[in-house]
Parts: C-alpha cells; structure tokens; sequence
C-alpha cells in the first residue's frame, strides 16, 4: 500500500498520459470502498479515495483512514484519501488531522476574491504538511427545479484565479452539474481544450451522473487530468442492493447481499478506470 497526495499521483499520471479516477466511498461505507480498491488493484491503477464533507459529519472524519489502510493491507498499489467538497476550513483540518492526503476546498460559491483568499489560508495551513489541495471556480451546482444547463467556467475567472492562488488542482465547469441525472451529454470538449490552453494545472471534471464512460474518454483526450464520481455510484449502490435483497438466496445474511452488492459495483468501477485510461499503468 502506497499513501500518496495527489499531486504526487500526477506526476505519473502526466507521464504515462492517464487521468486520475477519484472515486466515493459514501460515507466510510465498507463495501463500496472495498469495491474500490478491489477494482484498482485487478486493474493496476492507481485510485483516489474520497468522501464528502456530510458523509464524514455522519460517520466521523477518523473512521475512513484506518477502514482504507485496513482493505488495502498488503495492496501495491498508489492510493489516495481525499476529502471532496470540505466548506470550511475546520473541515479541512480536521480530514488532515484524519489523516486525509488530499482536500478539495469548495468556495466556488463566494465571490472569486473570497475564493482565492480563503483557499490561499487552506494552502498555507496543509501544504508543509505534504497534503495537496483542490478548489473549485464557478459553481458546478444548480438548483434542482432547473434543467441540466450547467455553467461553465469562464477563461478570464480561471486566470484571475491562477494569478491570485497557487492551488494544486482546479476543478472546472465545461457543462456538467452535480445531481443524479440519467443522461448527461452537454459537455463543452472544445473550451476543455481551451482551458488546458491556459492552466498549466491539473483540471477537474465534478458532477458526472449520467455521463457516458465515451464522453468520459473524451473528457481525458481533451486535458481532463483528474475525474471524479459521486451520484451514480451510490445510485447504483442502492438500485443492486433493492435488486438483491429480493431476488439473491441471502437467508437473510446481510454479508450475503452486501457482497454481491460490492462484486457489481467493482465492474462498474472497472469501467470508470478503463475510460479514463489508468488501467495497468503502475
């Protein structure tokens, strides 16, 4: 098992022209996060592991660390413990006291000055700690009584931004929202390119529900270097469990049932790491 922030995953990522497949567990759940490194170690690819700031307030911050060294044991394999979406920076410090490797500060949804002046603090507090940090520009959220119709970032935020922050990772909007969508197929490949023209940065792809493991592919041909997925796992975690709890001879072991769940959920899993091309790059 190798504990790595991010950045350090980039290095290699660059090199051999993969994206980083950032995956979560939802919550410290024990299956979908076997499921996870299951999947990256038959694949050899390397995985970030993640969970929400809300996940972790249900669960505790000090629970995921040593659940993911516990499965990964003996795995030889680049692993990563991230928190996504921390709206503070008390959160932030405490999914580092955790032992978290890599923290996505969300302040997207404050004006860009406050964005870069608080991720600038972020910085300051975790980077002589060895941990990598994520931010956000221009929020990747909309309201649920719209349509799909996510905004996309602007190239002139993004520059303000890069002048003012000097942050790891930058997560973008090109066209996708957070949500549990069927289809997703909006995605603005062309200002991708555009973007990568001018952020010598890693770029993030969040809000992946329903979109196609093609346009995935696409994404990462593009100048997407880090893809994460949130919505459709736990969806599909749910849907298998309803399916099985009814239809597998479980004798009502819930090991049973949780196991078949976890088997589904590593092929899709594995889709996700073939598309965005880390499969057997270690």
């Amino acid at each position: 098992m190798k504990i790595m922030n991010a950045k350090q995953m980039m290095e290699t990522a660059r090199k051999k022209g993969y994206a980083l497949p950032a995956i979560n567990a939802n919550g410290v759940t024990y299956d979908l996060a076997r499921a996870i490194l299951e999947a990256a170690d038959e694949l050899r690819s390397p995985m970030i592991i993640q969970e929400y700031e809300p996940n972790l307030e249900y669960r505790g911050y000090d629970g995921f660390t040593p659940l993911i060294k516990h499965l990964a044991g003996d795995l030889d394999i680049p692993i990563c413990i991230s928190l996504d979406h921390g709206k503070s920076v008390e959160s932030v410090m405490r999914a580092v006291r955790a032992g978290f490797t890599h923290v996505m500060y969300d302040h997207a949804s404050h004006p860009i000055e406050e964005n870069i002046k608080n991720t600038n603090l972020v910085i300051d507090l975790v980077r002589p700690l060895g941990i990598s940090v994520e931010a956000e520009i221009g929020n990747i959220f909309i309201s649920k009584d719209e349509k799909v119709r996510a905004p996309v970032t602007s190239i002139e935020d993004i520059q303000k931004f890069m002048k003012g922050c000097d942050v790891d990772f930058l997560a973008v909007g090109v066209g996708t929202t957070h949500g549990i969508f069927k289809v997703q197929d909006n995605i603005n490949f062309e200002h991708i390119k555009a973007i990568k023209k001018v952020c010598g940065l890693p770029i993030v792809l969040h809000g992946t529900s329903g979109v196609s493991m093609d346009d995935i592919s696409r994404c990462v041909k593009a100048g997407m270097e880090k893809i994460n997925f949130g919505e459709g796992i736990r969806m599909n975690y749910i849907q298998y469990f309803n399916e099985l709890s009814t239809t597998l001879d479980h004798e009502y072991h819930v090991w049973r049932i949780m196991r078949a769940v976890k088997d589904k959920i590593k092929e899709d899993v594995k889709e996700i790491i073939r598309a965005v091309g880390s499969d057997g790059k270690l």
